[in-house]
């Protein structure tokens, strides 16, 4: 396990802004859930802690090392959504491969 630094991490989609200004530190061992209502940016965060979305601005840590450019394959991270795959249309290899 490793402790999760979140340091003034925005995302835009276009000149929406789907995450703002987000700071949080989740240490290690620590359980750590994301609610809230549709489009208030949990699926977004989570995209960008796992590296399938590109942070607009900020920093994201695992322990002391900055992960913002490391491909999703060298994270070492996962998630589970509500459904059991991010495109139900893909395997899960293709779920998973960085772009």
């Amino acid at each position: 396990m490793a402790t999760v630094t979140i340091s003034d991490v925005w995302k835009y989609y276009g000149k929406t802004v789907a995450v703002k200004e987000l700071n949080l530190e989740i240490r290690n061992n620590e359980f750590m859930c994301i609610l809230g209502p549709s489009g208030c940016g949990k699926s977004s965060t989570l995209r960008m802690l796992a590296g399938l979305e590109f942070i607009s601005s900020g920093e994201i840590y695992f322990d002391d090392v900055r992960v913002n450019d490391l491909p999703p394959r060298d994270r070492d991270i996962a998630m589970v959504f509500e459904n059991y795959a991010l495109y139900p249309h893909k395997t899960v290899y293709e779920n998973m491969a960085t772009r």
